[in-house]
């Protein structure tokens, strides 16, 4: 951002108008000395006059001062056209500069303004990276207490097929249950093998949506997060989708059914 290049006066500058006018001046003076005493030394006077000048008519002076200062004056108009030239030139060569200072800002706040919005980015996906990292904790907190299965002799030990040895980090943790729900899902409904249904019989069908509701969560993150951890949940995506954990639950009994049951014969036995 620092790195941009500025613009810089590469234009050859005229002569100054200091020495423009100091060089009309000396050649002014220049004149006025062979038109005064030059003129004067080797014009011929008439026998009767004493000088040049004496003997000057009014008209032979106003004919003199005009052959003089008409040049000086010629002269003066050359030299203040070209001052004003050169002040014109001058003017366009400070707006060209203005111009490129304009264009150089602009790319600066231009670059200013990418950072700035390359900062913000990384800060919003560093705030979503944490929001994803507190997701997956608590997957796999909810995971190893609604997705276990207990030994009858040992309740501690787990032996449910989605929870047994798991890593304690979240990321493998996620990793390796969406690995293992995808084969017992692909062999019942791609396959159509009703024995892919066996890993999921120790759930309830709300176990299960639950399920697919935490993965639904971690999924809606994937254009929020950093790009390895969006690469993650593409991963996951591929393994394992949240319409076919639904479609799984659908073929899972529910809590409610007993409870459905139980009022039923409640109310078969209320009658007389």
């Amino acid at each position: 951002m620092d790195d941009l290049p500025v613009p810089t006066a590469s234009e050859k500058k005229s002569p100054a108008s200091s020495t423009i006018i100091l060089s009309v001046s000396v050649a002014s003076a220049i004149w006025l000395f062979a038109g005064v005493v030059l003129m004067g030394y080797l014009a011929k006077s008439p026998a009767s006059c004493t000088g040049t000048f004496s003997c000057l008519t009014l008209d032979g002076w106003g004919t003199y001062l005009s052959g003089v200062f008409a040049p000086l004056a010629f002269f003066w108009l050359v030299a203040t056209v070209w001052i004003q030239s050169r002040e014109l030139a001058e003017q366009r060569q400070e707006l060209a500069l203005t111009r490129k200072e304009f264009e150089h800002n602009r790319e600066v706040m231009k670059a200013q303004s990418d950072y700035v919005g390359a900062q913000t980015d990384i800060v919003i996906r560093d705030q979503a990276d944490h929001e994803l990292l507190m997701l997956l904790r608590l997957f796999r907190t909810w995971a190893r207490s609604s997705l276990h299965k207990s030994e009858a002799h040992a309740p501690s030990v787990d032996i449910g097929a989605f929870t047994r040895d798991t890593p304690d980090d979240p990321v493998d943790f996620v990793v390796d249950v969406s690995a293992r729900l995808s084969g017992p899902i692909f062999m019942l409904l791609a396959i159509g093998d009703d024995t892919g249904l066996d890993a999921f019989k120790h759930l309830t069908r709300e176990n299960v949506l639950e399920l697919a509701e935490h993965f639904e969560r971690m999924f809606k993150m994937r254009l929020r997060v950093s790009p390895a951890n969006s690469a993650l949940l593409n991963q996951l995506m591929s393994s394992v989708t949240t319409k076919d954990i639904r479609e799984v639950a659908k073929r899972l009994p529910s809590v409610l059914d007993g409870i459905d049951d139980f009022g039923v014969v409640i109310s078969g036995n209320s009658n007389p």
